[in-house]
C-alpha cells in the first residue's frame, strides 16, 4: 500500500443551497485532492491529512468529516486555544465564486509545531507522496514556515516525491516579495509542480505557456503542468513535453474545487502507472464533472458514476 500525506486547512465551508441559504460542509484546496485522491484509488492507498484542529465542537465535526471520507488522522493535530478557518462562497451565474474569509485563529496556521520528533521520523519513514500548496504554505507562522522547510528537505533528502499546487492567494501574503522567496523555496523542493496561468500572471506577471515554462526551468523539476483553463494543459517531463487540449464544459455551476480535483485526477493516475497524456486525460475529465456540481467535493454517488463511467 502506498501512503500519501497531504499537508495544509480545511475549511467550514458555506456554499450557495437556494435563495438565501448556505449549505455547511467542510473543504479546503488540499482536503479536496486528499478526498478525490482516496475515491479514486480506494484501499490501494492511504491518504493522511497533516493539519491542525481545535477542541470545540466544529473541529469535532470536521475530524469526522475525515473519518467519513476515508481520510487517515493521525497526523490531525489538536490545539486548544484555536478553530477551524471558515469561508463562505458566493457564485456568480457563470460559475465563478468570490469568498468571504474568517481564519485569524485557524489551528492549521500553528500545525508544524505539533509535530513530535518521533511523529516527524514515522512520516519521512512511511510516505510516499508528499502534497501541498501556495495556500499550505500562505497561513504558516513565520517560525511554522522555517520548519516546514525542514521538514520537506528532510522528506526531500530521503527520495520521497513532493508535489506542489501554486494556488496562489495575494491577501494571505504580506507582500509579493515574501510570496515569491517561499515560492522559489517549493519549486526548489518539488518533484511534480501544478502552475497556474492565473497565479503566476498575479504573482509574476508571466501568462503564456512558453513564459511559465521558461521560468521555471531555472528549476529542478521533474515533471510541470501548467492550467490555462479553456486553453488547455502543457505538461513538461525530462522525457516528453506535449499541450494537452481540452473541451470547454457548457454546464459550468461552480469552479471552487476545479484545479484541486485535476490535481487529485492526475497525481492518482501517475501512482497507478499510467503515462503522461492519460493522466491528464482522467484529471481532466474528473475536474469536469465537478465544475457541473456545487460544492468543493461533490456528492460521492455523483463521484461513483463517474469511476464507473470511466471503466466502461
Amino acid at each position: 500500500m502506498k501512503n500519501v500525506v497531504v499537508m495544509g486547512e480545511c475549511m467550514v465551508e458555506f456554499s450557495p443551497d437556494a435563495e438565501n441559504t448556505y449549505k455547511q460542509s467542510f473543504a479546503g484546496d488540499v482536503y479536496n485532492t486528499a478526498v478525490y485522491i482516496k475515491r479514486l484509488l480506494k484501499g490501494d492507498t492511504d491518504v493522511s491529512f497533516l493539519t491542525a484542529i481545535g477542541n470545540d465542537f466544529m473541529s469535532e465535526s470536521m475530524v469526522n468529516d475525515f473519518r467519513m471520507n476515508d481520510i487517515n488522522t493521525h497526523l490531525v493535530k489538536r490545539v486548544s486555544d484555536k478553530q477551524p478557518g471558515a469561508y463562505l462562497i458566493q457564485t456568480s451565474d457563470d460559475g465563478e465564486r468570490n469568498f468571504v474569509y474568517w481564519r485569524d485563529t485557524s489551528a492549521a496556521k500553528v500545525t508544524i509545531s505539533q509535530l513530535s520528533k518521533h511523529e516527524k521520523i514515522k512520516l519521512i519513514e512511511q510516505c510516499d507522496l508528499f502534497y501541498f500548496s501556495g495556500i499550505s504554505i500562505a497561513i504558516l507562522d513565520k517560525n511554522e514556515l522555517t520548519e516546514f522547510w525542514r521538514l520537506v528537505t528532510d522528506l526531500r533528502n530521503a527520495g520521497i516525491k513532493i508535489a506542489f499546487d501554486s494556488n496562489f492567494r495575494s491577501r494571505l501574503w504580506s507582500n509579493h516579495d515574501e510570496a515569491k522567496r517561499q515560492f522559489s523555496k517549493a519549486f526548489s523542493l518539488s518533484d511534480i509542480v501544478f502552475a497556474g496561468t492565473e497565479d503566476f500572471y498575479l504573482l509574476y506577471q508571466l501568462h503564456s505557456f512558453t513564459e511559465l515554462d521558461n521560468f521555471l526551468c531555472d528549476f529542478s523539476i521533474d515533471e510541470l503542468i501548467i492550467k490555462n483553463g479553456a486553453d488547455g494543459v502543457f505538461y513538461r517531463s525530462t522525457t516528453e513535453q506535449f499541450i494537452f487540449d481540452i473541451n470547454p464544459v457548457d454546464n459550468v455551476i461552480d469552479t471552487t474545487s476545479a484545479g484541486d480535483a485535476f490535481n487529485s485526477g492526475f497525481l492518482s493516475a501517475k501512482m497507478s502507472c499510467y503515462n503522461a497524456v492519460e493522466a491528464i486525460a482522467q484529471a481532466c475529465r474528473l475536474s469536469e464533472i465537478v465544475i457541473q456540481h456545487r460544492g468543493a467535493i461533490i456528492d460521492e454517488k455523483i463521484f461513483n458514476n463517474f469511476i464507473h463511467s470511466q471503466q466502461n
